[in-house]
């Protein structure tokens, strides 16, 4: 072999040097020297730099070779480090047993055969589905089954590249500390993989392959979750080349939304994702839902439901008379909330131990919500709906009780039968809402223009700054790095009150010096404070992709001499300039 020295990082050449030599990634030695004898090197710094981490939705990248790639062995690995996990934890869990999804990606139905192949050669009962499903039916499905575990194969709404492995616990809620890092710790402690045939695990009942059952099941738990009875609304739903259309779909259908025109070229499971535009199929980026609200249009239809391909997050969007109007996931999650709870104050059902959670870059509009309608919020988790997943989990033996939770990534949750975002449980009151609204002659942007008037002008947006590769991960440490060292202290003409820091768990006021604590779990997280805590800008790393994120969330009270939309449109221009000045802040920082 080459000498590396020189060509690539210490890190790259260590990773390398294992994969050359140990056992386990024989399977791709021949493919990795030939990588060395081509002097691939900006590919080999790339894919095997760091080892792949669990981040904010467990393992997800690029498919192909490499410590920092999803591959055969980095997912074998975290199957065969969730399962010694597990027994470390119970040892009655290999007869609970591991349930199994995977999502309509190229590779997924490869790597999800293979992980239940490990899994079974490491003694565990073995669920997998017979087909593509939502990520939120397998949450839902760990606590029908009654397994320790639970495993999708998904990389929700990243390119058609990449792949990941996303692990759920016992309660059907992501992962959490220390749980994570537990896995990834038994991972590098892996020196052979092991598997057995599919076949005969199947015809030995090792591995059971389920279906029907568990998706009646699951429909079943989510129409629980109905508060209205209005169903006049036409709707234009489109999966995205995903596996909303066996969760999201079904649920209205069985709702008895019967007005639902689909958009077929979209119906078609394709993990290339060949009708969305750069094969971003993500409900967040406009492009991804154009050909379904052209539809909207054509048809006069009332809405576009649309879904990412693990169908755990949705996209809204309303007929405006001859407008299209595009939700955010702030705006559907602040529709939803308002919709629930207006609905148990007027059954009489709403009390202070009825809960709402958000986190801490979803809106400020939802503390308004709560404590208009009298309920509880927590709101101080990281971002990811783990955090949520995990506060359900520690209230199940209180008198509290979880109502319906909230993320601005697109991501609601009504009720406890899963522990993670469902875009059917999102699309099921949202739908209702536009139904009863339609009746009084309003849109669901009618009625968050009227909250607006109502709570004040809440406004959010999110902007990104690509980070590819090994360099643009060093960049992203580099600018958190510095900020941390040195914060600006104005962004255009608006000055830097406080800072709060997620590292250290503190928050600092400028003007005075005082330091207070944060309650809420350590993260790499950086918040600049302008004043009022409903004004701020929260800087981040993504957990899933090689972006640096940054969320500005703003408040201003109505102002009545100016309309409500044009107050909206105002504070958003004004919001995205703040974020421009911003990210030129952070590139001097890099």
């Amino acid at each position: 072999m080459q000498n590396l020295e020189g060509k690539l990082s210490k890190s790259a050449i260590d990773n390398i040097n294992q994969w050359m030599t140990q056992s386990k990634y024989a399977e791709y030695k021949a493919q990795l020297e030939a990588m060395i004898q081509s002097e691939a090197w900006q590919d080999l710094e790339d894919s095997f730099f760091k080892v792949i981490e669990f981040g904010t939705g467990g393992r997800r990248g690029k498919t192909g070779i490499g410590s920092n790639r999803i591959n055969k062995v980095t997912i074998g690995e975290s199957a065969q480090a969730l399962c010694s996990y597990a027994l470390s934890f119970d040892p009655g869990a290999a007869k609970k047993g591991i349930v199994i999804a995977y999502d309509t990606r190229i590779t997924s139905p490869e790597l999800s055969k293979f992980t239940a192949q490990v899994v079974a050669a490491n003694g565990f009962k073995t669920y997998i589905f017979d087909s593509f499903r939502a990520t939120p039916e397998l949450s839902f499905a760990v606590r029908h089954l009654g397994c320790i575990a639970g495993i999708v194969l998904s990389a929700s709404h990243n390119p058609p590249s990449d792949n990941g492995f996303k692990a759920y616990w016992k309660d059907g809620g992501q992962l959490v500390s220390p749980h994570d890092k537990g896995v990834l710790a038994e991972a590098a402690k892996i020196n052979q993989i092991k598997s057995i045939d599919f076949d005969r695990a199947v015809s030995d009942g090792t591995i059971t392959i389920i279906g029907k059952e568990v998706d009646d099941a699951y429909v079943r738990a989510v129409l629980n979750e109905s508060m209205g009875d209005d169903r006049d609304i036409n709707i234009v739903y489109s999966p995205l080349h995903g596996t909303g259309q066996v969760s999201v779909l079904p649920v209205l259908r069985s709702a008895g939304f019967k007005n639902i025109s689909i958009v077929k070229e979209q119906m078609v499971p394709d993990g290339n994702f060949p009708t969305v535009p750069n094969g971003k199929p993500n409900p967040e980026e406009r492009p991804a839902n154009e050909i379904a609200v052209s539809q909207m249009m054509r048809e006069m239809a009332d809405i576009t439901i649309t879904n990412d391909p693990d169908a755990d997050r949705i996209g809204v969007m309303v007929r405006q008379v001859d407008t299209p109007i595009y939700l955010n996931g702030n705006q559907s999650a602040v529709l939803a909330i308002d919709y629930v709870l207006s609905k148990m104050k007027q059954l009489g059902d709403l009390t202070d131990k009825h809960f709402i959670a958000k986190t801490i870059v979803t809106t400020d509009m939802i503390k308004a919500l709560t404590d208009y309608y009298g309920a509880r919020l927590y709101t101080d988790m990281l971002i990811g709906f783990k955090y949520i997943g995990e506060l359900i989990l520690s209230k199940e033996n209180t008198d509290e009780k979880f109502v319906i939770g909230g993320e601005e990534s697109y991501g609601l949750l009504k009720g406890t039968y899963a522990r993670d975002k469902d875009a059917a449980t999102g699309a099921l009151p949202i739908a209702e809402y536009a139904a009863e609204l339609k009746k009084q002659g309003k849109t669901l942007y009618d009625r968050l223009l009227e909250l607006f008037d109502q709570h004040g002008i809440y406004i959010e947006g999110l902007d990104t700054m690509y980070c590819l590769g090994a360099s643009g991960f060093d960049k992203m440490q580099k600018i958190m790095s510095e900020l941390r060292k040195k914060a600006p202290t104005q962004i255009g003409d608006e000055k830097v009150m406080a800072i709060r820091d997620y590292s250290s768990l503190e928050r600092l006021d400028l003007s005075t010096g005082e330091k207070s604590a944060i309650n809420c779990k350590t993260g790499d997280v950086f918040v600049l404070e302008f004043g009022d805590y409903r004004k701020r800008i929260t800087i981040r790393p993504s957990g899933t992709e090689p972006k640096l994120k940054f969320y500005v969330q703003w408040y201003e009270p109505r102002q009545k001499d100016e309309s409500v939309s044009d107050q909206y449109g105002r504070l958003e221009k004004y919001i995205g300039e703040l974020s421009s000045r911003l990210e030129k802040i952070l590139n001097t920082l890099a």
